[in-house]
């Protein structure tokens, strides 16, 4: 009866173990790896095996996307607001903007999304198309070269401006222009605007400010 039960109780334990979940890991590759892996399996460099171990993607994955039976961009969740080319003209536009010494604040990208779908009156779940900070911190998660960062505080000493700084900001500005091709504007007078009729914020605005990764710092110039 010993005997019996000892090895009911082992069968037990076994059932048990075998039954645990395997941990699932999603996506441990990149999407570069797939479009990789896929150019190296049509061009008959690597084998569907090869290919899946070298890239650490699921055989099956793989081969779903190589016989497009699933779409090559690969997504979670329910379908995004904004497509593809939409979202990267905003990342675009953060970026360039940055460059330049004007980062926008993430309401400024709320805000500019909001008049967007205004303007095409495109469904969305979005009271009054009004979109929350869910939906942003999702967004920077789907382009991570984006990164929020506090504005440093400087004094107005430290900020005072001199001849060499003034001579420096118009040799960026007319790279920054000649690298956009709009050189023409400096034979159009028509085209000078004055930043301070039209209310052009020259100061980046407090807290949080949109950024590409490994850019210098943004300064705030205090009162003091």
């Amino acid at each position: 009866f010993l005997q019996l039960v000892g090895r009911y109780t082992q069968r037990l334990v076994q059932n048990g173990s075998s039954s645990k979940k395997k941990k699932y890991c999603r996506f441990n590759y990149t999407e570069n790896d797939l479009l990789v892996a896929i150019n190296a399996v049509n061009s008959k460099d690597l084998s569907l095996n090869k290919a899946s171990q070298l890239y650490n993607i699921p055989k099956s994955t793989l081969s779903n996307k190589i016989n497009k039976k699933v779409p090559l961009s690969r997504q979670l969740g329910p379908k995004t607001v904004l497509i593809c080319e939409e979202e990267t003209r905003i990342v675009n536009w953060i970026v360039s903007t940055a460059k330049v010494g004007f980062p926008v604040h993430p309401e400024e990208v709320k805000d500019s999304v909001e008049l967007f779908l205004n303007a095409c009156k495109r469904p969305n779940p979005f009271t009054n198309n009004h979109l929350g900070s869910k939906w942003f911190e999702l967004f920077l998660k789907r382009h991570s070269e984006i990164t929020k960062r506090n504005t440093e505080i400087i004094s107005k000493a430290r900020a005072a401006v001199t001849e060499e700084k003034i001579r420096e900001w118009f040799c960026e500005v007319q790279k920054f222009i000649t690298e956009q091709n709009c050189t023409d504007i400096f034979d159009d007078p028509a085209r000078i605007i004055n930043c301070d009729e039209i209310g052009m914020q020259t100061c980046p605005v407090s807290g949080k400010l949109l950024c590409p990764k490994k850019m210098p710092d943004f300064y705030e110039i205090c009162g003091g």
